[in-house]
């Protein structure tokens, strides 16, 4: 299977496909199956009607984004399989049409992940975590997964808080220029226990055409991040962003000997002996490195 799809935010029924949750998640839900996926399975599955199942499958055909199984005992009817792992919509980021409609299809998404957290949300639930985290979308999270999540929240929480360069009483570089004084950005992330077997919603990436090859997931794939761990690889990704060894070890709480053994086994496994080597294997040749002038 392809890491990824792109389709064109061009085509109408692109956007129209998009504009309904529903239908990426009964995708997301053939995505994951491990075996081909009936409409009696989706129906099942999803509470929804066979008629409508169908149509929503039907669309995502209509985009190559399923393929059709021909029915083989024991299974009598047809079955479905997502064409991809990822779906990257591109689109023309000078044509303001296509760009007001993704954020309108964004804006629906948003308002039906609302809706539903509303209405499934779990009452007996009592978050101890100290912050909150907001991130609109569904996904099926298991309890390694959640601490996991946490931990990467807490790196989050661990690079705000990093002193910053200047500071008040500190000269702008454009002194006198209009600029606010004060905060004028927010970051807001929850997470919210939902009751009920609900399908998750799947990742979907928007993208400008001249920035498609940020999302390649061949290079990614090539590069061999699937047999990293999740530490080397985070670590990997960090020094791929430009960080120092040392930024890393402050980000992660770990000591600067711990993060050069996580980055020995990252560089034997991609094959590389340099961090510049290790930026152009996960961001491509192409792309410019982060810091580069």
């Amino acid at each position: 299977m392809p890491v990824s799809m792109t389709l064109d935010a061009g085509d109408p029924g692109v956007l129209e496909l998009f504009a309904e949750p529903r239908t990426l998640r009964t995708w997301e839900f053939i995505r994951i199956s491990k075996a081909a996926t009936t409409i009696s399975d989706l129906v099942t599955a999803t509470g929804t009607e066979r008629t409508e199942v169908h149509r929503q499958v039907d669309s995502l055909v209509a985009q190559g984004l399923l393929r059709v199984l021909r029915a083989r005992k024991p299974r009598r009817e047809f079955g479905y399989r997502a064409t991809c792992a990822q779906i990257i919509v591109s689109f023309d980021d000078h044509d303001e049409e296509v760009v007001a409609r993704l954020i309108a299809t964004g804006d629906a998404v948003d308002r039906d992940y609302i809706d539903c957290v509303e209405r499934h949300a779990d009452p007996e639930f009592h978050s101890q975590a100290g912050f909150r985290f907001r991130m609109s979308g569904m996904y099926q999270l298991s309890q390694e997964e959640l601490a996991e999540l946490r931990r990467r929240v807490l790196a989050v929480v661990s690079f705000l808080n990093m002193p910053k360069k200047g500071g008040q009483g500190s000269k702008s570089v454009s002194e006198g220029a209009d600029e606010p004084q004060g905060c004028n950005q927010a970051i807001s992330i929850t997470l919210d226990p939902l009751v009920g077997g609900l399908i998750p919603s799947p990742t979907i990436i928007t993208s400008p055409r001249s920035k498609l090859d940020q999302w390649d997931g061949s290079t990614a794939d090539a590069a061999g991040l699937p047999g990293l761990t999740p530490r080397e690889r985070e670590v990997a990704l960090a020094l791929a962003d430009g960080l120092s060894r040392a930024q890393v070890a402050d980000r992660l709480r770990l000591s600067v000997h711990t993060i050069s053994t996580f980055v020995r086994r990252a560089y034997r496994k991609l094959g590389v002996t340099s961090q510049a080597e290790l930026t152009a294997r996960l961001n491509g040749h192409d792309r410019e490195v982060p810091g580069d002038t």
